[in-house]
């Protein structure tokens, strides 16, 4: 008759899955012990990931309250635990911090700690803002003119040659590309000699009003309520009907 699980010393219950040290950690906590500091943020980790494993509540909550009193942990970190071990509120501030970063400065630690969906839906995101802030740079907007502009004629040529001799070139830098609402702070604090304040503040007020340098926030946006939606599993209830009204 073969012995159960857990009777002998010669047939230990198998924990598939955990490693000895992982399981010391988590009855390190359940006993009330202390894993020294040099261990703490592994220490911690682990109990979050058995915690979540067996649902153990009050060691899942102390884990997320005492890795939150760390020093903050790098984004993709937060990331990659938030994903796994559902902290919801850790995924959507910690995917902003890594929509801000440049796409070449993430390394291939950081991408694998997002996960290819994540990943996937951030690359995407940036080359989607890229490619409109290409289109914007290449496609000049009109100079607004008002009736009271006395040299309509200077302020056109002025506005071109500033577009295409230094606003594209901002629009398209490869390291430090200047979008949105900097690029309109950038140009209202510049001086631009030969064109007429009526004129400049005309036209800023109205690319202020168009959508086409709003862009990038809407797309991430959307790329944070897709990130969210593959957190919370709200695909997976709605195909199945269960999601809440």
């Amino acid at each position: 008759m073969t012995a159960i699980e857990g009777r002998c010393d010669e047939k230990p219950i198998v924990l598939h899955g955990i490693i000895r040290r992982e399981f010391d950690y988590l009855l390190t906590f359940l006993f009330g012990g202390y894993a020294g500091e040099e261990n703490r943020h592994k220490f911690l980790v682990t109990v979050l990931k058995l915690s979540t494993f067996f649902e153990i509540n009050h060691g899942y909550q102390y884990a997320i309250t005492e890795l939150t009193r760390l020093s903050p942990l790098e984004a993709s970190l937060r990331l990659q635990l938030g994903r796994m071990y559902r902290v919801d509120h850790w995924v959507e501030p910690a995917f902003q911090d890594m929509l801000a970063q440049p796409l070449s400065s993430i390394s291939r630690t950081e991408a694998q700690r997002m996960g290819l969906d994540y990943y996937h839906i951030l690359s995407h995101t940036k080359a989607v803002v890229e490619e409109n802030y290409r289109a914007i740079a290449y496609t000049k907007p009109s100079l607004t003119q008002p009736d009271g502009c006395t040299t309509p004629l200077q302020c056109t040529t002025v506005w071109k040659d500033k577009w295409w001799n230094s606003v594209a070139r901002q629009l398209l830098h490869t390291e430090a590309p200047c979008h949105g609402n900097e690029l309109l702070k950038l140009l209202d604090k510049t001086d631009i000699p030969g064109l007429c304040n009526l004129c400049k503040h005309a036209t800023l007020r109205r690319m202020k009003d168009s959508d086409a340098l709003k862009i990038d926030n809407i797309l991430q946006d959307i790329a944070i309520l897709e990130v969210m939606e593959l957190q919370t599993d709200e695909h997976i209830r709605r195909h199945m009907g269960t999601s809440p009204a």
